[in-house]
């Protein structure tokens, strides 16, 4: 079938895609529109009421466009591919493409997207020609509104990606926490754990799992976290007590700024100064994460200190 120069026109402005009223409307009749997505045609059909005039896979820009034509006018991508979108990588796998829209609209029911219908709608950011919601309420959307049939992200998670978005400038932890006001609390006591612990200076999850092990000691009492030590503004670790003489510092892959672990080029040089301003230095390095068990929250914690 040829396409008609408002259909192509249609399909060029969405990748490729259309949806059945916009091909009615371009004079395509229900005969060759049937014609056209049955087996073996020129088309295929995407979702219900969307069309490719192409066969073969989508591209990821091209389902998310397929998402937004099933949500209907208006409609902002948020959620997991918000984020991605963002520049984020600490993103929960497996996460649905979300979409925000209207609270009048009524449901659409697709196995490619999950519609969430809301009272106020976010001013949308126009990224790559689509439009998606402001960080914040990308974050939040990711860490709380899962699908009931998902597993919701852990407390690791939940920190990693809020501890990156802070960490990259994408964000604040004081416009984070004003998002999450605004959103309902039911599923929000793991982000509200981690944007806490942004507010307090703490901007990995090792770092926070490791001010966890610390305080889930009977002795240890509460360690100095980031702040300089005493007399010596220029040098600051991730912890450190007084009286005992002792710092630590959270050593991982790549610089644990992005929320998850990092080989931090500074690290040796902080040791270093600890020891020359005579405090001993303490590296937990993720390998005590890893030989710990998981907690109730889904975060690791290594063995209790005493």
């Amino acid at each position: 079938m040829r396409p008609l120069p408002a259909v192509a026109a249609h399909a060029a402005r969405h990748d490729g895609l259309i949806t059945r009223s916009q091909a009615l409307d371009a004079g395509i009749s229900e005969s060759a529109l049937r014609q056209a997505i049955r087996r073996g045609g020129p088309w295929q059909r995407v979702a219900p009421g969307v069309y490719a005039v192409f066969t073969g896979a989508l591209t990821e820009r091209q389902r998310l466009r397929a998402a937004l034509l099933v949500a209907g006018p208006g409609a902002i991508l948020s959620g997991a591919e918000a984020c991605r979108t963002h520049g984020m990588r600490y993103v929960p796998k497996n996460q649905p493409v979300l979409v925000l829209v209207p609270h009048v609209r009524r449901a659409a029911v697709s196995s490619l997207v999950v519609l969430r219908r809301v009272v106020v709608l976010p001013e949308p950011r126009t990224l790559r020609g689509l439009p998606f919601a402001h960080v914040e309420r990308a974050v939040v959307d990711t860490l709380c509104h899962s699908p009931s049939s998902r597993p919701r992200p852990s407390l690791h998670d939940t920190r990693a990606l809020v501890c990156e978005s802070v960490q990259r400038r994408l964000t604040t932890p004081e416009r984070l926490g004003a998002e999450l006001d605004r959103a309902p609390r039911n599923g929000t006591a793991l982000l509200r754990r981690a944007v806490e612990d942004v507010t307090a200076g703490r901007w990995s999850a090792p770092e926070c799992e490791t001010l966890d092990v610390i305080r889930s000691s009977l002795m240890m009492p509460e360690p100095q976290i980031n702040t300089p030590l005493p007399d010596l503004e220029d040098i600051t670790p991730d912890g450190w007590w007084l009286e005992a003489r002792l710092a630590y510092e959270v050593d991982s892959d790549e610089h644990h700024r992005y929320g998850l672990s990092g080989t931090d080029p500074a690290t040796p040089g902080t040791r270093g100064q600890c020891r020359l301003a005579g405090h001993a230095d303490l590296a937990v390095a993720r390998a005590l994460q890893a030989a710990g068990a998981s907690s109730r929250d889904g975060s690791v914690i290594p063995a209790r200190p005493r």
